[in-house]
This record gives C-alpha cells, sequence and structure tokens, in this order.
C-alpha cells in the first residue's frame, strides 16, 4: 500500500511539473478586436499576438473612403486597417487580418491598425452585413470613443440650410440641440454631385479626425434615407424633465409647447432607454385604456416628417404603438403610418413620411391592450427625442 501511494505521488508530481512547463510555453488566443481597442491609451503601441476578425464596412467602389484603408466592424466594435490592397476588399467581406506586431495609433486623428503586409489578410466570405446603430448627433459628439470606426445611422439638420443647388460634396454640417458633427464625401465619391437635404437620415462609418473631431462618412447614396425639410426649431422635444406616472391626463410645459400626458411619465431610471439626455417618456405596462404623449400646439406650415426614438424599458416585453395627427387642434385624430410593434432593448429611430401642407399636431398613442400574456405583449414604453420637420 504504502509503494502504491508513493508511486501516486511520483506520478502527481510528474504531472505538475509537465503542467508547469506546457503553462511556460503556453500562448493564449490572439487578441480579438474587442480587446485590440481597448489596448489603445492615447499612445502608440506595438501589438501583442492579435487577430482582427470583423466584417468590411467601407465601400471602396463607390470612392467616399481614406486611400489605403479598410474599416472593420465586430459586433459593436471597430477598426480602421492600413492595407497596401485595400482594394481587393470589398464591402460586406468577412475578413481575418493577423496583426502581431503591427502598430496601433491614432494618425491623422484615426484610429488605426499601420502597416498590414497583404498576405496577413485573409477574405472569408463575402455578402455580410451590419445593422448600424442608431445615435443621435449630440450623442454621437459627446462618445466618439464608444462609435468610432463603426457604421452608425443619424439624423440631423444640414446647417446652414443648404441652398437649392447644394450637392453632398466636401464637409457638411450634421446638427442636433447644438451639438454639430461632420458630414463628409469625398470629391471622387460617386454620389458628390447629388442635391444636399436639409434633413434626412444619414448612414456612415464613424471616423476619428484631428483635435479629437469625428466624420460621418456615407458608403453610397443608398445610406441617405427620409429627405425632408429641415426640423422646426426647438425640435426635437428631449423630454428632459421629471414626472411620475399619473393614469389622470396631466399637462406640461416643454421648451417646444405645452404636451398632454396621460398613463405616462418622464423617468430616468438606468433602466430607461434614453437617446439623448437623462430622460424619457415613459408609458405605463398592462393599461387597458389608452395611453398619449399630445402636442397641445401647432406647428404652422405643416410637415414632411416626424421622427422619434424608442424602446422597451426595462427588461419588460414589447407594447403596440402609433403616430396619430390633428388638423384641427385637437378636435379629431387619425393615424400616420402602421402600428409600431418592434420595440427592443436597443433604442431604435422611427421615421413617417408625410405630405402635409396645413397647421397640425401630433401625438403618441400607446394601445391599451391590457395585461400582457403569452399571446399580447404591454409592457412599458420609452419615447425620446420626438422631432418634425418643415415642409420640403
Amino acid at each position: 500500500m504504502k509503494k502504491i501511494k508513493i508511486k501516486l505521488y511520483t506520478i502527481l508530481a510528474g504531472l505538475m511539473v509537465l503542467w508547469s512547463c506546457t503553462k511556460d510555453v503556453y500562448h493564449a488566443d490572439p487578441l480579438p478586436l474587442k480587446y485590440i481597442k481597448a489596448l489603445y491609451k492615447g499612445e502608440d503601441m506595438v501589438l501583442p499576438e492579435s487577430r482582427i476578425n470583423g466584417i468590411v464596412i467601407t465601400d471602396l467602389d463607390n470612392g467616399n473612403h481614406i486611400p489605403g484603408y479598410i474599416v472593420v466592424q465586430s459586433g459593436d466594435h471597430g477598426m480602421a486597417l492600413e492595407l497596401n490592397n485595400a482594394n481587393d476588399f470589398k464591402l460586406g467581406d468577412s475578413i481575418v487580418a493577423n496583426v502581431t506586431g503591427k502598430l496601433l495609433t491614432r494618425y491623422n486623428g484615426l484610429l488605426q491598425v499601420r502597416g498590414i503586409e497583404p498576405d496577413k489578410v485573409r477574405k472569408v466570405t463575402s455578402g455580410k452585413t451590419v445593422q448600424p446603430r442608431a445615435v443621435g448627433v449630440a450623442t454621437l459628439y459627446n462618445n466618439r470613443d464608444k462609435y468610432e470606426n463603426t457604421l452608425v445611422q443619424v439624423l440631423g439638420d444640414i446647417t446652414p440650410a443648404p441652398a437649392a443647388d447644394e450637392t453632398f460634396a466636401g464637409d457638411k454640417q450634421l446638427e442636433e440641440l447644438g451639438f454639430k458633427v461632420s458630414l463628409f464625401t469625398a470629391a471622387q465619391a460617386s454620389f458628390a454631385n447629388e442635391r444636399l437635404p436639409g434633413n434626412a437620415s444619414f448612414q456612415g462609418v464613424i471616423l476619428g479626425k484631428e483635435n479629437n473631431g469625428v466624420e460621418i462618412r456615407m458608403r453610397n447614396i443608398a445610406d441617405m434615407e427620409n429627405a425632408s425639410g429641415r426640423v422646426y426649431p426647438g425640435f426635437p422635444e428631449s423630454f428632459e424633465s421629471s414626472h411620475d406616472y399619473q393614469n389622470a391626463a396631466f399637462f406640461m410645459e416643454l421648451p417646444t409647447g405645452t404636451w398632454k400626458f396621460n398613463i405616462a411619465g418622464l423617468r430616468n431610471q438606468v433602466t430607461d432607454r434614453v437617446s439623448s439626455g437623462t430622460h424619457a417618456i415613459r408609458f405605463n405596462l398592462n393599461n387597458a385604456n389608452p395611453a398619449y404623449a399630445q402636442m397641445e400646439f401647432d406647428v404652422p406650415d405643416g410637415a414632411s416628417k416626424v421622427t422619434v426614438y424608442y424602446a422597451r424599458w426595462g427588461g419588460d416585453p414589447g407594447s403596440t404603438w402609433r403616430l396619430e395627427y390633428s388638423i384641427d387642434q385637437g378636435a379629431t385624430w387619425k393615424q400616420m403610418g402602421e402600428h409600431v410593434t418592434d420595440a427592443g432593448s436597443e433604442i431604435k429611430l422611427k421615421t413617417f413620411m408625410m405630405d402635409i401642407n396645413v397647421p397640425v399636431r401630433f401625438r403618441i398613442h400607446k394601445l391599451g391592450l391590457g395585461t400582457s400574456t403569452t399571446t399580447i405583449s404591454n409592457g412599458r414604453l420609452n419615447i425620446d427625442d420626438f422631432a418634425v420637420y418643415q415642409p420640403y
């Protein structure tokens, strides 16, 4: 028995030595993109064993890119890559790049990995898509590092108001709530000579600039959607006031004018989904009666568009809501567009296009579906940054 114990101890000791030797020479899996980006602390660094997997979000075929670069995205993280063979990669290509020993730097304001040889990059497949994150100009301006080198959807006014014959070419300014970011279009871009609208939803890649700046580069003309007139002065309404739930109607004076609320409140808990500022409307859950957030005033000249950010509250189920309008000072209301039923945990931008040329007011109507069941979803709903746009 004693000999058996000695043999067992010898075997265990040998395994421990073998394990420790293996540990000394073991190399972790190469760092993925999320962690590579986190390594940058404001100083250049040579990357350890690292690999970038991502989808190409730049469209080199349409010319609105920085020559010699592609931008790839994985999840909510992205990186610009300097490549000698950048033109070999197309929008939607899924690639793997070995960036071990390459320089992670911010050069000319752009966070990037430099000097990657062609044989270090391999295309895995093609035809992949990345869904843009909806973000307001103000939020983008104040959170460059969060969105840099990723695909976003930004809604904003062009400022100053473009002339009737003004085109995309050059450096334009998008504005929201007093904050501005650049919308840049290179002269060689395929859409450089297209007419520039007063307002639209612009998808594009966020790139860093010198002096902590940021710019949006559309990839092609399809990245512009829902062109309209400029937003009315004072909008979007961001609901930056506090008010607890009330099942009875109540009125509030907000920057855009007087609003009426029913079965709703203006809240700022951590579980509220807010697109800008600190507050959003929160409609209550399980309401059996209609819930409203309603303008008690008209915009004078009509409207070409209404936009609103929305999400479900916390871990609640979804809900059903719609936009309604009135052209008789609120005496009667009509539905605009379809019901909206896809509220999720991420903030989404909903756009309603229209052609109204008389004074008009709007309201959000959350349907009174009663208590949620296995077949009915009627959770709490956040609404934020409600905007009305002038005729186009």
